[in-house]
């Protein structure tokens, strides 16, 4: 196997639990090629200048494979704070707010109206067929339905519930977490693949059985459980009582963000 053929293999490896959790959240792949075109030029450009300096446009182009124009429009949006609106809006969002927003679509209050799913007029079916693509309506109906972002009535009439479409709800404060959670661990692999030197590698240990019991793997669950609540207790211990020293050090500043993650991994085994 090359390296680029490990490569894919790797990213295809680390790319499903992560689709898994964009689709459960609502974003879809052309907001996610966005998220990623921003980070592609973030990286090429800190990581990749010559002599200190900021990579230039044209070098961030081929190493991204990004046009000189995108990769413009990426750094300007950044300047500006404006990276969040340049990306894309899903389409289920994209109908929500059109519902909430255009004329045709609302009441004498100016607020959405209830609307029939089908028929002539302002109906769900063109309202999607308008924005929707090449997404059924009914198929599109349901999503919303199940997400909560629509409510079907007894008489079969649509409510307008919320603007926001996340098939899965969680709390935005969880998500935040995990998300750091990912990049610690993936920049930790990255650190460890592509450092120089044995002291610049950082802890990164797995243990793990293909051949468990259900059962045993029920309690090696509740085992790595227990003793890790201990390792990181005593952990924590060492580091608060070293956040006090920095504290009153001289120059506070000079500080490293630094830690040890810890978490259980399972997969069901095909065959």
């Amino acid at each position: 196997m090359t390296i680029r053929n490990a490569v894919n293999h790797a990213c295809h490896r680390l790319m499903r639990p992560l689709a898994r959790f964009l689709v459960r959240s609502g974003i879809g792949f052309r907001e996610f090629a966005e998220i990623a075109k921003v980070a592609f030029v973030d990286v090429v450009s800190e990581d990749y200048g010559i002599r200190g300096r900021k990579t230039n446009i044209s070098r961030v182009a081929v190493l991204t494979g990004l046009t000189r124009k995108e990769v413009s429009r990426i750094r300007h949006a950044n300047r500006f704070g404006s990276v969040s609106r340049t990306t894309y809006v899903g389409r289920p969002e994209q109908i929500l707010h059109a519902w909430s927003k255009t004329k045709e679509y609302a009441d004498d209050a100016g607020q959405p109206r209830v609307i029939l799913p089908e028929g002539s007029g302002a109906t769900f079916a063109s309202l999607s067929r308008m924005i929707g693509g090449d997404i059924p309506p009914g198929a599109m109906l349901k999503e919303l339905v199940r997400a909560g972002s629509v409510e079907q009535l007894s008489d079969g009439r649509l409510r307008l519930l919320t603007t926001s479409f996340m098939p899965d709800s969680s709390d935005p404060e969880s998500i935040l977490l995990a998300g750091e959670a990912v990049h610690d661990l993936t920049n930790t692999i990255v650190n460890n693949l592509y450092a120089l030197q044995p002291r610049e590698k950082r802890l990164e240990r797995r243990v793990y059985s293909e051949a468990l019991d259900i059962s045993d793997a029920q309690a090696l669950k509740s085992f790595a459980s227990e003793k890790a609540e201990i390792l990181l207790e005593e952990i924590d211990n060492w580091i608060a009582d070293r956040e006090v020293r920095t504290s009153q050090a001289d120059n506070p500043s000079d500080q490293a963000r630094v830690g040890l993650g810890v978490f259980v991994f399972e997969e069901e085994i095909d065959g």
